[in-house]
């Protein structure tokens, strides 16, 4: 559920305020030169992966006039800079900073996507409700909203993002997903089942789908169903290790309590977090 920007899009639109700013400070020509020097440094940063040193020189660059407000797209590369290294309390910091100069939607998308990744649901909520403010048919603020109402059992509210969500885009996978596994906590096992089925059709290589129906199979207790879908899913993808996971509580419901043990363990040298796997190891310590 991570927003993913490439390093080239990034690159264009450091590029586009370059030229912007030279217009913009045209009057200055000395920190205009100082600015788009500055932003061509930190393009061949980001070209060449150089995340520290990008870093310093978005630094540089904003501090040559700290309060112009086209700053805030340095704030946004900032953040998503200090998010690759790790840094989220920073990152925070960097896209307020540009929202208070200016609030645009791409400083509070990536703002919310920070805060859900770091589990603050509600501070993620409240700026995907800022940009929906302003633009009722933003897809990524629509999916990311219904998502967390859904986490919040508000489900007729995350119904209605998903279905106004695919009223504008009819094949948005990660919608129709959402919306399945909505209708299975929302008590509607039959439409849950007609839609996992309908993704597996679409896109039968795709593991996620197939996980999910395995578990509302699972819940049927249609485990020769489900035993099949998690089997294809292994095949698909070896060294996944939401796979093995899901295998487990298959086999704990199955009272393969053995198997389950070594999917476990199986998870766990795949890279799944302990934390992850405690719950499954708890229900087959009883």
């Amino acid at each position: 559920m991570k927003r993913k920007e490439t390093d080239c899009a990034i690159v264009r639109r450091l590029v586009f305020l370059c030229i912007f700013m030279l217009s913009a400070f045209g009057f200055q020509p000395v920190r205009a030169q100082l600015y788009e020097q500055g932003v061509k440094q930190i393009i061949e940063a980001l070209a060449a992966d150089s995340l520290t040193k990008a870093e310093a020189l978005i630094r540089q660059t904003i501090a040559i006039d700290p309060l112009k407000k086209s700053n805030a797209i340095l704030y946004q590369y900032l953040g998503e800079v200090l998010c690759r290294q790790g840094e989220s309390e920073k990152a925070l910091d960097a896209y307020g900073r540009g929202i208070e100069l200016s609030p645009s939607p791409d400083l509070l998308l990536g703002r919310a996507s920070l805060y859900l990744q770091l589990n603050n649901q509600e501070r993620a909520l409240t700026d995907y409700n800022k940009v929906l403010e302003d633009n009722k048919d933003c897809e990524e603020a629509l999916f990311f909203r219904a998502f967390i109402l859904t986490q919040q059992r508000r489900f007729k509210e995350a119904r209605s993002d998903y279905n106004r969500l695919l009223e504008l885009n009819p094949m948005h996978e990660d919608a129709r997903l959402g919306l399945a596994i909505l209708n299975s906590k929302d008590g509607r096992p039959r439409e849950a089942m007609e839609g996992l089925d309908a993704l597996v059709r679409l896109h039968p290589t795709h593991v996620r789908h197939l996980l999910a129906r395995c578990g509302l199979l699972e819940k049927r207790k249609e485990y020769e169903k489900a035993m099949k879908d998690v089997q294809t899913a292994i095949e698909l993808e070896p060294d996944n290790p939401e796979c093995y996971l899901t295998r487990a509580s298959l086999y704990l419901t199955m009272k393969k309590k053995r198997l389950a043990r070594q999917d476990c363990r199986t998870a766990i040298s795949l890279g799944a977090s302990p934390e992850h796997v405690a719950p499954i190891l708890a229900e087959i310590g009883k």
